[in-house]
């Protein structure tokens, strides 16, 4: 499945009634995911400031979480495997793991009980999702976009970690910072 053809299964999985579908589709009504990267950029721009300004922001989150890409092949083996290997193990070697594995967001834990993690260890790089990569913006993308990347790791990290989690932020995105700053987010265990 790709980005548009998950951004409408979640706009249908948290009940986005018609007219608002038809808004966020308004002068994109043809996008597909054969159209070009720069104009699927720009609709998904369009699209998330509508979200930002119409719609709740915890529900915003939420249909941009379940839009996450790259659920399987390497990465999910790769963490299968970690949560097979250090299946008795604590939260902390399980996360050590983690950050032994390529391109997987070095996540650690932190005082509070929140896990930290993100892509790059500064600014100055171009974002990584395939809508965006090779694409250049002018203004900064709302960080609600980011909270797709974010639902990417924290699905994996729920099969490596054998908890349940939830994006409490993205603290900051390449996106957003037009290349300034690196791409953190912040997850929750939750107790159900």
């Amino acid at each position: 499945m790709t980005a548009i053809q998950r951004f409408k299964k979640a706009l249908i999985q948290f009940q986005i009634n018609p007219p608002t579908q038809i808004e966020l589709f308004a002068g994109f009504e043809n996008i597909s995911d054969q159209s070009n990267k720069e104009r699927k950029a720009t609709f998904f721009v369009k699209a998330i400031n509508y979200m930002d300004k119409y719609l709740p922001e915890d529900l915003c989150h939420n249909i941009r979480d379940a839009c996450a890409c790259s659920k399987g092949g390497w990465r999910l083996k790769a963490m299968q495997k970690i949560a097979r290997d250090h299946q008795q193990e604590s939260l902390e070697t399980k996360l050590a793991a983690i950050c032994l594995v390529t391109y997987m967001g070095n996540p650690v834990l932190l005082e509070d009980g929140t896990i930290f993690a993100g892509i790059g260890e500064e600014g100055g790089f171009a974002c990584p999702c395939p809508v965006f990569d090779g694409v250049t913006t002018a203004e900064p993308v709302s960080k609600t976009y980011c909270y797709c990347c974010a639902g990417h790791f924290r699905f994996h990290y729920q099969i490596a970690l054998g908890v349940k989690l939830r994006t409490t932020s993205v603290v900051s995105s390449a996106l957003y910072s037009l290349r300034k700053e690196p791409c953190r987010f912040v997850y929750e265990i939750c107790s159900e």
